[in-house]
């Protein structure tokens, strides 16, 4: 093993995206397909040709899985727990390793020692899915004190179109909201109140699931007409009230001095379409808010190269490859050594797991880890890098620059 190879499993990860189930699971009904996570099965649906939601024989498809990013991460992760090869003749022992492991266990320990053997010292936690958290979101003690939280502003009323919609998420917390005014409030104030629990370190937009990443600068005026049309049970074109809630997430960042975290470009599960994710489309919202700064997920692959061009361009943004390992890992190694000769390497975030699975995580860990040495080992056997800047660029990618960025310090 090379000294920089060494250097990079030995070093602690920041882990910027997380949507970690937490300590409510059933661990006792763990098995193998859980070093999968969520997105390995749609690779499982596509090599068969079917939907994502259809059953299929699991090991039928697998032969064709496992050199896939999502495969090779889940063989990662059984190596390193159990030292098992991720197959179907070992499926069964792993099943039975998995649950010997949380065996008399608390969930709070089973996390304590996944999170530890994978060497992750803090992970940014975000749950809230298409929904908004619940208020009680940023006081709970569901997960790890390591976790730290972003609101997620569900993308179920970031792309409010129809009455029902509203309706329940009147519902959901309990308000009304009789004018755009109502609404604004109330988000206002749900902002405030998750940033005085003192948990909340970022917000955070997925809106690219539903629509394009083009945020016109709207007026409350066209908003509100559109807002007072879906009360009215008029058929809508809902993007510009959407664009204005954006715009006033931007706002509030801005004014509580919290990064945003943004979607682009890859998609989870099957017939998504990526032509409306290209992080380029955010350039406007870079240059009006130059005093918000930027988290753009996921190398914004395909597009990484663009996405990387920006952060050579903007000081407000910082490029996060959370997972993106797992999607391409070797367009990611290819895209690090890239990004790596254009960009300060204080601008980049070298790993996020993004899944819910703290198995899954523990793969997902192990694979960044490989791809990062193996760029760096590739910069040092070119001489670009001798060993003391392969160190220091290791430490600003896997750590430092997320614990200045989300200003949480380390003792």
């Amino acid at each position: 093993m090379s000294k920089i190879r060494e250097f990079v499993f030995n070093l602690p990860l920041f882990d910027t995206h997380e949507h970690q189930a937490g300590y409510g699971q059933e661990w006792n009904k763990k098995d193998f397909t859980d070093f999968i996570g969520g997105y390995g099965w749609t690779d499982i649906a596509v090599s068969k040709g079917l939907d994502h939601d259809k059953e299929t024989e699991f090991f039928e498809c697998w032969q064709y899985v496992r050199t896939t990013g999502y495969g090779q991460a889940a063989n990662f992760a059984t190596k390193k727990l159990f030292d098992l090869d991720f197959s179907k003749e070992n499926s069964e022992k792993i099943t039975e390793a998995i649950k010997s492991f949380v065996k008399n266990k608390s969930s709070e320990e089973i996390y304590a020692e996944l999170y530890k053997i994978a060497n992750i010292n803090t992970a940014i936690l975000d749950c809230a899915g298409p929904n908004m958290p619940e208020a009680d979101y940023f006081t709970q003690k569901l997960h790890p004190g390591f976790f730290k939280k972003v609101l997620r502003y569900g993308s179920n009323i970031l792309n409010v179109s129809d009455v029902s919609t509203l309706k329940k998420f009147e519902k959901r917390f309990n308000k009304s909201f009789k004018t755009l005014c109502d609404l604004d409030s109330f988000l206002d104030e749900f902002t405030e109140t998750a940033y005085k629990t003192g948990n909340l370190v970022g917000l955070k937009i997925a809106v690219a699931y539903a629509r394009n990443l083009t945020f016109e600068d709207v007026c409350f005026e066209d908003a509100n007409a559109v807002f007072d049309d879906i009360l009215n049970e008029k058929k809508v074109d809902a993007k510009p009230l959407s664009d204005y809630l954006i715009h006033n997430i931007f706002k509030r960042a801005e004014k509580l001095n919290l990064p945003v975290q943004i979607h682009t470009g890859f998609l989870a599960r099957c017939w998504q379409d990526v032509r409306g994710t290209n992080p380029a489309q955010l350039i406007p919202v870079f240059q009006k808010y130059k005093n918000v700064k930027f988290d753009v997920f996921h190398a914004g692959w395909p597009f990484s190269e663009i996405l990387g061009s920006i952060g050579k361009s903007f000081p407000n943004v910082w490029l996060d490859m959370c997972w993106a390992w797992a999607m391409n890992p070797v367009q990611m190694e290819r895209i690090l050594d890239e990004w790596l000769s254009c960009v300060p390497c204080s601008k980049i975030f070298a790993f996020g797991a993004d899944t819910w699975s703290p198995f899954s995580a523990l793969g997902y860990a192990e694979q960044a880890r490989n791809g990062i040495a193996n760029v760096l080992e590739k910069k040092m056997r070119s001489n670009e890098y001798d060993l003391e800047t392969a160190k220091f660029v290791a430490e600003r990618i896997m750590n430092k620059n997320a614990e200045e960025f989300f200003n949480i310090s380390k003792k």
